[in-house]
């Protein structure tokens, strides 16, 4: 026992993946035979590298693009519905918010013209408010 531990777990580890020869065969024979912490390493290390061996490759299986191009299509569709859905219950309420407000501006207009349907009746020139940019900015 004249390697430390970690030596030791190494010469255990690397004997998993290459082949040991000569005195590092023999040396992880006679620890394996004497030490019970490198058997019960040893036994976990097995136990680890059976259960992450694949039997298998891993393959996203025969028509995955034409799956996932599917599933795309397929949620374009329930998003679009879901629009056209929240829009159309919404429909008779903002038609009566307008019916509401044509209603409102022909009562408050002094003529039934179109224009005061529409609240774009003319306003008196002496109520407007007027700017003259150009005469502000000339010194």
């Amino acid at each position: 026992m004249t390697n430390s531990l970690n030596e030791q777990e190494e010469l255990l580890l690397r004997s998993f993946d290459t082949s040991v020869v000569g005195k590092e065969r023999e040396t992880l024979a006679g620890l394996i035979k004497q030490d019970a912490t490198i058997r019960k390493h040893l036994k976990q290390y097995q136990k680890i590298r059976t259960m992450l061996m694949r039997t298998e490759p891993d393959s996203f299986g025969p028509f995955f693009s034409e799956r996932i191009l599917h599933m795309i299509k397929q949620r374009s569709q329930e998003i679009d519905f879901l629009i056209f859905f929240f829009f159309k219950k919404y429909q008779v309420v903002m038609l009566g918010v307008v019916v509401a407000l044509l209603i409102t501006n022909l009562l408050f207009a002094e003529h039934l013209t179109v224009k005061a349907l529409f609240g774009v009746e003319q306003q008196p020139i002496e109520q407007g408010f007027e700017i003259d940019l150009y005469k502000t900015l000339t010194p």
